[in-house]
């Protein structure tokens, strides 16, 4: 009996260590960071160019394009590609946004919100613009 009471509290012991090194890696997990690079209007589409470093693994992104004051929501559209969802890291995430009918403008804003699987979310904006002349 006394060896036994022994055991069940050693287990206890170990179980309850693991346990808090486990959420502690968690906690310590920092959020995704993005670098929007383009957010242009290119022929009817807006052309979202950006890096995102998500060390928890994305969950979800989302594109909204509101109006200049960020109070009308123009635009709405979720990113569902697997090569950009369940990642760490994505150098190049480009993405055309349908914004015919829609009225969106030079200088609305364009927010792109990531979720990781740890359940931490980054938020960036940027002024939409016209497509760049650049690429002759």
């Amino acid at each position: 009996m006394k060896y036994l009471s022994l055991m069940l509290a050693l287990t206890c012991l170990i179980t309850i260590g693991f346990t808090a090194c486990t959420n502690d890696d968690d906690d310590n997990t920092p959020a995704p960071s993005i670098v929007i690079d383009e957010a242009n209007i290119e022929d009817g589409t807006i052309c979202v160019k950006a890096d995102v470093y998500a060390p928890g693994r994305t969950t979800t992104i989302r594109i909204t394009i509101t109006d200049a004051m960020g109070k009308t929501t123009k635009v709405t559209k979720n990113v569902t590609d697997s090569k950009y969802i369940g990642v760490l890291n994505i150098d190049g995430f480009h993405v055309h946004v349908d914004i015919t009918g829609k009225g969106v403008t030079v200088g609305d804003l364009l927010n792109l919100k990531v979720t990781d699987a740890n359940g931490k979310q980054t938020t960036v904006q940027k002024s939409i613009t016209e497509e760049d002349d650049d690429d002759e």
